[in-house]
């Protein structure tokens, strides 16, 4: 490689030496390239497949503050951790934030949790209480969005949450660092005390530090690379698609008749591209997700059926066309397979092993991976003769 001012450019037979190499082209990678590009570090991100990767786009798109967790009727570790991250990135869809989201628009710009009349009991007095101010606030009728416009009898809250359309946050996030991005996998770098050596057809990079941020690929990655001490847990979903007619969409918690603190349907719309009808879909999760894992397709499209007659009873949907999808979310290791309260990285010789957890955790995860590297030390941008990783899509696509 060739140093050319502020640009690496490729050659054979020579090493060069980059600040920081990112393993994985999902909403972990993506949100590090940015920080780490915008604070001077030379920083490229190798994405082996599609960028996007599974887990970021087969979410449900919420960047929620917390309160879905805390529905036992006490605020949590899990609630208070993610609290502040709604209002982060706002900030960033201001084009005030750590990462410049502007010009992204929200597919909603609130979230809602609802239940039928009497069905909340103490939790109507839990959700009014000093303490959730500015998080959580009951909707009068003449304010319903027009989805619960149409029928709806019982309560409604608009939390302080929104909801992104992952493929579009995906695009917006690689358009500043798109130069600095490639398809390569990294499974074949080997890690030293001067840095971790990479292979690029026979040219050869050196990073100060490889972060690995590849969700379930991660566990294949540090399996390469030697590293044991960060096992991975995964915790799998069974999560419905159902397309329909009905024309207005909906993005909502229903806690009709919860049995255990957890949602019983978490819905959001996602468009279709359709002018007409079928113009969104709705993607289902919550404890219907969580509880169908052992259950059989089929069996998964009648309880949501059923679930949905009792959730949203005012829509009819006997001509709507479900499907499941079965996603695996990638965290670090946690007792009996508990969901961690907050984003994760731990620094392994010259690896970062990173997972945000959950979406809206993306920021905190860069607050953890800026404290464990040190300063930028090398050229700020580099031009590799490698492919571009073509965008992947939505799992309902």
């Amino acid at each position: 490689m060739t140093d050319t001012g502020n640009t690496i450019t490729a050659s054979h037979g020579r090493e060069h030496r980059v600040d920081i190499v990112i393993a994985g082209g999902g909403i972990a990678g993506l949100w590090l390239l940015n920080r780490l590009s915008a604070l001077g570090y030379s920083a490229l991100l190798f994405e082996a497949g599609r960028l996007g990767g599974e887990q970021t786009l087969a979410s449900q798109g919420m960047i929620h503050g917390g309160l879905k967790y805390a529905l036992g009727g006490a605020l949590t570790g899990a609630s208070e951790a993610i609290a502040a991250m709604p209002e982060r990135w706002r900030a960033c869809l201001r084009g005030e934030g750590e990462v410049d989201l502007s010009g992204l628009p929200p597919l909603s710009h609130y979230y809602y949790l609802y239940a039928a009349d009497n069905a909340l009991g103490s939790l109507t007095s839990f959700f009014a209480s000093r303490g959730l101010r500015g998080r959580i606030e009951r909707v009068q009728e003449r304010d319903y969005p027009q989805a619960f416009a149409d029928g709806f009898s019982g309560r409604l809250y608009r939390l302080n949450d929104f909801v992104l359309d992952t493929a579009a946050l995906v695009a917006r996030l690689a358009q500043p660092v798109r130069e600095r991005i490639f398809q390569h996998s990294v499974e074949h770098a080997e890690c030293s005390d001067e840095g971790v050596r990479l292979d690029l057809d026979g040219r050869s990079l050196v990073c100060t530090s490889l972060i690995v941020a590849a969700g379930t690929g991660s566990e294949r990655l540090c399996t390469a690379l030697g590293i044991d001490q960060v096992p991975m847990q995964r915790r799998p979903l069974h999560q419905v698609v159902v397309r329909h007619d009905y024309p207005h969409p909906i993005y909502a918690h229903c806690l009709t008749g919860i049995k255990t603190p957890e949602p019983r349907l978490t819905i959001t719309s996602h468009p279709t591209g359709r002018t007409q009808r079928n113009r969104w879909l709705w993607y289902l999760g919550g404890r219907l997700a969580t509880s169908g894992v052992d259950r059989t397709q089929a069996d998964q499209i009648a309880h949501a059926r059923d679930e949905l007659k009792v959730c949203i009873p005012w829509v009819d949907l006997d001509k709507a066309e479900f499907s499941t999808l079965r996603v695996d979310r990638a965290e670090p290791a946690q007792h009996r397979l508990l969901k961690p309260d907050n984003a994760y990285a731990k620094r392994v010789g010259q690896v970062l092993v990173c997972w945000p957890t959950k979406l809206s955790l993306a920021p905190d995860l860069g607050d953890r991976v800026l404290a464990q590297l040190p300063p930028p030390a090398y050229s700020d941008s580099v031009d590799i003769d490698l492919p571009r990783p073509p965008p992947a899509t939505p799992p309902w696509v």
